[in-house]
């Protein structure tokens, strides 16, 4: 090792199997423009529990753990080799790093997709925090600059730490506008989401307050009138069971945020819904093939766009977007009442029995004590 090298140590908190976390002191190499943030605040994801219970397969839990969890997470910023941070700074992850800024090169120094100019979620030689790369359960965690977040100071911690979620959502919009397509035209001014869970929750309100599309074109569509309902403050809402998808028109967008054994049903009353030349955006996942409508797709040349994960961009414009009451509003009904506070391992694990259990839509948030933890 260079003596000149920078390192620092960090208490991780690893999943070693399913069920088992283990407190593991880990060494960090410390680059040019790589910042040292301490994690203080952290979201549970659907991803995080399926690990946690060992909803994987097998070849996937061997290959990945251990590993520290969580990519959802807010900092301190303890130590700063990047010139936009300072100590102390209060900043949220991105957790998708490209493989240049991992490794300090240039983008065109990198992959395949990078050399193209490709969206840094997928360069090949990247990483994603808490899947096969550590993620913020632990004490100090390095990454580099561009890949952190101011925080306004009017955004609390419960809107900030949402906002990779959201950023998902985001990303996925924004594809449309990146690929020199059109949300809406003045012949199709409606978008519609298929989804009445989080997932179709975030989109429908990043479309609102992201990019101003009105309630009365922002149309979501379910199949539980408890959750529908929780759309109508801001959307006009239906029933997929009540609902004739052949003989409306006016959409050209459509989100799918349904995924599992429903993905197929929504991508299906999606195409007859959508207007010919329309962009249908998938986002829901399933770990089935799904049959679709194939040849409705050719005769009304609808472009399906996959998505998945997000980049620093989205993260920019929702620091922007949370200074805003109203989306603030629409986002509280995902904030818990209370944090789990973490002083050890049994603390975490708990948290994950606890939501696991769990088929809520608010999150569940760790406050992490690491002069406890240490």
């Amino acid at each position: 090792m260079n003596s000149n090298q920078k390192v620092v140590q960090s208490t991780a908190l690893r999943l070693i199997e399913p069920g088992v976390f283990e407190k593991h002191l880990i060494t960090h190499d410390i680059k040019n423009n790589d910042v040292v943030v301490k994690p203080y605040l952290g979201s549970i994801c659907h991803a995080d529990l399926r690990y946690y219970t060992g909803n994987r397969r097998k070849e996937a839990l061997n290959n990945k753990l251990p590993m520290a969890l969580l990519h959802e997470a807010l900092a301190v910023v303890e130590v700063s080799y990047h010139s936009n941070f300072k100590k102390g700074d209060r900043v949220v992850i991105v957790p998708s790093i490209p493989g240049y800024k991992l490794n300090n090169k240039k983008k065109e120094e990198c992959c395949a997709n990078c050399k193209n100019n490709g969206y840094d979620n997928y360069c090949l030689n990247g990483k994603f925090l808490g899947s096969g790369y550590d993620g913020a359960a632990q004490s100090n965690l390095v990454i580099s600059g561009e890949n952190l977040v101011h925080i306004p100071e009017e955004v609390t911690d419960d809107i900030a730490i949402l906002a990779e979620l959201c950023s998902v959502s985001l990303f996925a919009i924004n594809l449309i506008n990146d690929n020199n397509n059109k949300l809406i035209t003045n012949s199709s001014p409606k978008v519609a989401v298929f989804g009445d869970g989080p997932l179709g929750y975030l989109t429908a309100s990043a479309l609102l307050f992201i990019y101003q599309i009105p309630k009365d074109n922002l149309q979501v569509f379910g199949a539980i009138p408890e959750k529908v309902n929780q759309f109508e403050d801001f959307a006009t809402t239906f029933l997929v069971n009540n609902y004739d998808f052949s003989g409306n028109t006016g959409f050209n967008t459509i989100f799918e945020c349904t995924g599992g054994r429903f993905s197929s049903n929504a991508i299906n009353q999606a195409i007859d819904l959508i207007d010919s030349q329309g962009n249908l955006v998938l986002m829901g996942v399933s770990e089935d093939l799904v049959s679709i409508n194939t040849r409705d797709i050719l005769e009304k040349n609808i472009r399906i766009i996959g998505s998945s994960r997000s980049t620093v961009i989205e993260f920019e414009q929702l620091m922007t977007g949370f200074t805003n009451p109203e989306y603030q509003k629409i986002l509280s009904k995902l904030i818990p009442n209370k944090h789990f506070e973490i002083n050890n391992t049994m603390d975490l694990t708990e948290a994950m029995e606890v939501k696991a259990k769990d088929k809520g839509w608010e999150k569940a948030y760790l406050s992490f004590k690491w002069d406890n933890i240490i």
